[in-house]
C-alpha cells in the first residue's frame, strides 16, 4: 500500500481549503444578533432551517452573541457530496448554475470533498439573482475547450495508484502529480487524494460520417480511457467491429473483443493483419472520433481467445509511436481523412 509522512497534514489542509468559509456572495443577507435571539428564531424568522444558518456561518455550536454578525443564506437545501460529485453534476442535478454553487457557499476552488456539505438554493431563488461578471480568463475556454475540474477522493482497502487512477479513466503520471507523489510512496486507508476530472466538450465536424478531430493528449485519452471498449468503423468500406483499450500511453493499444471481431479486421485488411494504416472512426460514449488504425498484432495481450496474438495501434491527433516518441505522418495523414479535412 502507498505511504507518506504528510497524508494527515494533507487531509487537514484538504478540508480546510475546500471546506465551507461564511457566506458572503451577493445571494447574503447580514443581520446582527439582538438581545432574546437565538438560532432557532432566526431560522424561523428568515424561513430557513437551523442546519443552513450554521453551515452559512460556520458555527459548531448554537451559541451566539449579542452584537454577533450572521450571514443569512438563500433559501435552500442542505447537500452532502457523495463520492463520484463534481460540481458541475451537483449543479445540474439541481438546475443551478455552477456559479451559483460557488457563490452561495464562498468556494475558494472548484474541488470539494466527500461528505461536505453545501447549500444549494433554489431554482427560483437562482434565478432571482444576477450571474456575477466572469473574469477575463473564463469568458470563454470553458464553453469550446477542455477543462479540468479536480474533485476529491478518500482511499479504501486495496487502492493503488494504478487502480484509483484506472477507475477514474485518467494516466498513473498524472494523478502522482496531483498529488505530488513519487512511484516509491505509498497510500493509506482514509488518506484523501486528488482526482483530476477531464470536461471535454463537443466539437463540430465535417459531417455526419466524419470524427470529431480531437487532440490525444489533451482529450482523446480521457474520452477512451483504458478498460474502455468502442466501437471502430472502416472509413472507407463500412464495417465495423468491437475493440477495448487494453493499454498504451501514447496511442491507443488496442485490441479485439472476440475472435469475431478479429475475423472482421483481417478482411477489412483484405484477409491478412497488416501495418497499413487505414482511416477509421472510432465511437465510444456517444462521441465519434476521428482515428487511423494499423492492424498487425504485436507485443503483450491482456484479452484470450479473441484469435489475436497481441494488440494492435490506434492513432489520434497529436499522439506518438512508442519506438521513437515522434509523430507518424501516415497515421495522422489517414486522421485527417477521417476528420474531413
Amino acid at each position: 500500500m502507498f505511504k507518506t509522512t504528510r497524508w494527515k497534514r494533507l487531509a487537514l489542509q484538504t478540508a480546510l481549503v475546500a471546506g465551507l468559509l461564511p457566506v458572503t456572495s451577493a445571494f447574503a443577507q447580514t443581520i446582527q444578533v439582538v438581545p432574546g435571539d437565538t438560532l432557532g428564531n432566526i431560522a424561523y424568522k428568515h424561513q430557513i432551517t437551523v442546519e443552513q444558518l450554521k453551515l452559512a456561518n460556520q458555527l459548531t455550536s448554537d451559541m451566539i452573541l449579542v452584537g454577533q454578525k450572521l450571514y443569512i443564506p438563500p433559501r435552500s437545501i442542505v447537500y452532502t457530496v457523495k463520492r463520484g460529485d463534481v460540481l458541475w453534476k451537483i449543479a445540474a442535478n439541481h438546475g443551478v448554475s455552477i456559479q451559483t454553487i460557488v457563490n452561495t457557499n464562498n468556494l475558494q476552488t472548484m474541488e470539494i470533498l466527500i461528505g461536505q456539505k453545501l447549500l444549494i438554493p433554489t431554482e427560483e431563488q437562482a434565478a432571482e439573482t444576477p450571474a456575477p461578471e466572469p473574469k477575463p480568463e473564463q469568458d470563454k475556454s470553458a464553453q469550446d475547450k477542455p477543462w479540468v475540474e479536480n474533485t476529491r477522493y478518500q482511499v479504501v482497502k486495496g487502492d493503488t495508484p494504478w487502480t484509483i487512477s484506472i477507475a477514474h479513466g485518467i494516466p498513473l503520471t498524472e494523478f502522482l502529480q496531483a498529488n505530488k507523489l513519487s512511484e516509491s510512496d505509498y497510500l493509506q486507508i482514509g488518506q484523501i487524494v486528488t482526482v483530476p476530472v477531464h470536461h471535454i466538450p463537443q466539437t463540430a465536424t465535417a459531417g455526419a460520417k466524419y470524427g470529431e478531430y480531437l487532440d490525444w493528449f489533451e482529450a482523446v485519452q480521457y474520452l477512451f480511457p483504458i478498460n474502455a471498449t468502442a466501437k471502430v468503423t472502416d472509413f472507407a468500406t463500412g464495417k465495423n467491429f468491437m475493440v477495448k483499450r487494453t493499454i498504451g500511453a501514447s496511442h491507443s493499444d488496442t485490441e479485439p473483443l472476440t475472435a469475431a471481431d478479429s475475423a472482421a479486421i483481417k478482411s477489412i485488411w483484405g484477409g491478412n493483419f497488416s501495418w497499413s494504416v487505414r482511416p477509421v472512426i472510432v465511437e465510444v460514449n456517444g462521441r465519434r472520433l476521428a482515428a487511423s488504425m494499423s492492424s498487425m498484432p504485436h507485443s503483450i495481450e491482456y484479452i484470450a481467445n479473441n484469435d489475436f496474438d497481441g494488440h494492435f495501434d490506434i492513432h489520434f491527433p497529436g499522439s506518438l509511436r512508442h519506438n521513437d516518441n515522434q509523430v507518424d505522418t501516415n497515421h495522422q495523414a489517414a486522421i485527417r481523412i477521417a476528420a474531413g479535412k
